[in-house]
């Protein structure tokens, strides 16, 4: 744990790279090795509860080298009744933006979208921030039947990509 005035030393990119992974890369090379325990190809995904605040309320800074107005990290899978109420707002699932994700012609995890709102379900306002939420397929993850450790990780641990999208500007 830094104290105050230290920083954390969090892995950066070498300079002119950005991590900005397909939806399959996400599960097959990031996720999948978190939940094993194996070497991730770049260490740059911090661990946060992205459902435990605003997405405005989240360590953003933690994640660097991503792309503008993209931030990754591992969490907490969300519960999946719809709303996740939060102080000031809450998360609900948009049903358009859930299925399976492919690599190699198998299923080998899911995404969902989830959009934040201002307010109180279900009168708020749509904000610009929303968590595309990635799941691995549990037959994609080698598994000996008496590892707990791994099977709660596989039904509890995501990956997210936070999304900020800036509204065009109007002429």
């Amino acid at each position: 744990m830094a104290s105050a005035g230290q920083t954390l030393n969090r892995p950066t990119l070498p300079a002119g790279y950005r991590f900005s992974p397909n939806n399959d890369d996400l599960i097959v090379y990031y996720l999948r090795r978190k939940i094993l325990g194996q070497q991730l190809p770049a260490d740059v995904i911090p661990t946060t509860d992205v459902y435990a605040s605003r997405p405005d309320k989240l360590p953003l800074d933690d994640f660097k080298g991503g792309e503008a107005n993209e931030w990754f990290f591992f969490s907490n899978r969300s519960k999946d009744d719809g709303t996740i109420a939060l102080d000031g707002g809450y998360y609900e699932i948009d049903p358009e933006g859930a299925g399976p994700i492919t690599w190699e012609g198998k299923i080998v995890g899911y995404v969902k979208t989830l959009n934040f709102y201002q307010g109180s379900s279900p009168n708020g306002t749509e904000t610009e921030w929303m968590v595309e939420e990635f799941r691995v397929n549990p037959e994609f993850v080698p598994l000996n039947n008496n590892d707990r450790s791994t099977q709660e990780k596989i039904e509890n641990l995501v990956a997210c990509k936070i999304s900020r999208v800036q509204p065009e500007p109007e002429w």
